[in-house]
């Protein structure tokens, strides 16, 4: 039985690492130039001044999915409150039935609690969640863009 917990970085680095690789290789653009290299003091930090939040799914202990939020006031909107930004998430593909729903629902109950006014999140063109996403209240508000820059230009 798939559980949904939130967890401090410590617990839930040392687990992280095996399931990091696939979602990056799943994922992420720019592999070849960009490799995949975790900051673990960043998000110790992070996590210990409360600016992380991490809710995770388990299956008997085993991690199976996570979603990380960013917890902060947004600097445009100082006085406005704290913000949840999403790090990332991910869901092993053989939990994808339903455990995406409960990361995100549970996440919401947790930063709610912890005072934030907005959640911004997003997804990978080549991985669209936005039927998901709009069918649990979220709205479409930007399309972001990237571009990989030729280092010392």
């Amino acid at each position: 039985m798939v559980t949904i917990q939130t967890e401090k970085w410590a617990t839930f680095y040392l687990d992280g690492q095996a399931i990091f690789p696939q979602h990056h290789r799943e994922l992420a653009l720019h592999r070849q130039e960009i490799p995949l290299s975790i900051d673990e003091a960043k998000y110790e930090l992070l996590d210990k001044t409360d600016m992380l939040l991490i809710v995770t799914a388990r299956d008997e202990g085993r991690l199976v999915g996570y979603a990380l939020w960013f917890i902060m006031p947004h600097p445009h909107y100082a006085q406005a409150g704290p913000m949840a930004l999403t790090d990332m998430y991910y869901v092993l593909p053989e939990y994808r039935r339903g455990t995406g729903l409960r990361l995100f629902a549970a996440s919401e109950v947790e930063y709610t609690r912890r005072g934030c006014i907005k959640a911004i999140t997003s997804c990978k063109a080549h991985q669209d969640h936005s039927k998901f996403l709009s069918a649990m209240g979220w709205t479409l508000s930007d399309l972001t863009f990237v571009k990989l820059l030729k280092r010392g230009a």
